[in-house]
């Protein structure tokens, strides 16, 4: 961490103690971030990236706004940024994986790296409502975390509190002297640069005169380098650039997916946000992040147009094999958000009964819309593997 001692956004402190999981002391140095600044100069270019991204988030807020039922796509889109975060912290579970568990009756069958998936769904929920009625805040942010880290091997007396404990950002198998970065240690200097953050960040009080996508991607970067959390920074931190699109009103539902892209590029994400710290130079940056949420929205575009093709075939095919059937074809409508669903699911999704509910599925196994996910004997699981094909377009 020496090569952070000059930095002209912070600066740097020596800690010392034992790692023992290999018996030795250590001593690094922790870098302290500057209070984040109320303006810097970025080139014509990421302004140019700034106004494509910004142009992108119009035209996708439009096309899910004039969507008949724009909770099936916003399904998708939070679920693949839910499956692209966690891959970005190193669990992984694919997207049938999940939208499967979210149909399984036993609830204690989900894999551990599952139902953390799963909790960011939760967390995507909160969130959301939150942000529609009041600003960000350290009450929401510890709210998410402790949402992210339900249930998990990170579960306890820590979630939903500013650390109080040293973390290191390296690999988990390797002596801390080879951290790759480490954040601020706890203590009242953590705390109050956590409250400097959302001073910064917060839209009731007096934000800096910059672009929104300018400041989001300042505000990700200080974030994720105060890192105030024990577990989950990087979820939550990427989930409040969302969330702090929907709030000044770019975004009107959590329809943009920033995660799989960075995913994509995570060796570059990473050095972006080191050479940061080591520079002092916004513009790689900004103009980094600008590209991520240019070309997530643009793919959540053609996502929206692809899934609405498919619905009106299903539904198509439903009701030309089942005119009367309305179930089946109310089934067949929901696919696109629903792709993966069990007889229960139908039935209490529609208020039908078990045994309509189990007619209409097979009526559409029949013809080739649902085919069994799985040969489980009771609650058996019915997909359309069309679906998914459509999402990794």
């Amino acid at each position: 961490m020496t090569s952070l001692d000059n930095s002209p956004i912070g600066t740097t402190v020596a800690i010392t103690g034992h790692d023992h999981r290999f018996g030795t002391d250590y001593e690094v140095r922790a870098f302290l971030p500057d209070r984040l600044p109320e303006d810097i100069t970025l080139s014509g270019t990421t302004w140019t990236k700034i106004g494509d991204a910004m142009a992108e988030i119009g035209r996708l807020d439009s096309a899910a706004s004039l969507l008949p039922n724009p909770q099936l796509v916003i399904r998708v889109v939070t679920r693949l940024e839910a499956v692209g975060t966690a891959a970005l912290e190193g669990t992984y579970a694919n997207l049938a994986e999940l939208f499967a568990a979210e149909v399984e009756s036993a609830q204690g069958e989900i894999p551990p790296r599952v139902r953390e998936v799963l909790n960011f769904l939760d967390a995507v929920e909160i969130g959301h409502q939150w942000i529609t009625s009041a600003p960000m805040s350290k009450t929401l942010l510890s709210k998410l975390q402790s949402t992210l880290v339900s249930g998990t091997d990170s579960d306890g007396p820590s979630a939903g509190r500013v650390r109080t404990d040293q973390v290191f950002i390296g690999p988990k198998h390797r002596p801390i002297t080879e951290a790759r970065f480490v954040p601020p240690p706890p203590g009242d200097q953590l705390d109050a640069m956590y409250d400097d953050w959302l001073d910064w960040v917060r839209d009731d009080q007096n934000p800096p005169p910059l672009q929104l996508l300018v400041r989001a991607a300042m505000a990700h970067y200080q974030f994720e380098t105060i890192h105030p959390y024990h577990d989950g920074n990087g979820r939550v931190g990427r989930l409040a650039i969302v969330l702090q699109l929907i709030r000044e009103k770019a975004l009107s539902q959590p329809v943009l997916s920033v995660s799989p892209w960075l995913k994509e590029h995570e060796d570059e994400y990473k050095d972006h946000l080191l050479n940061l710290s080591l520079t002092g130079d916004w513009d790689p940056w900004v103009g980094f992040m600008a590209k991520a949420i240019a070309v997530e929205a643009r793919r959540t575009q053609v996502r929206i147009e692809n899934l609405l093709s498919l619905q009106e075939e299903l539904s198509g095919q439903a009701r030309e094999a089942f005119p009367r059937g309305r179930l089946a074809i109310d089934i067949a409508d929901s696919l696109i958000g629903f792709p993966i669903i069990t007889v229960a699911w139908a039935e209490k999704r529609f208020g039908k009964t078990n045994q309509a509910s189990r007619n209409a599925i097979h009526q559409l196994v029949d013809r080739e819309i649902l085919e069994p996910y799985d040969e489980a004997q009771y609650d058996r699981r019915y997909w359309n593997p069309q679906v998914f094909q459509v999402i990794a377009r």
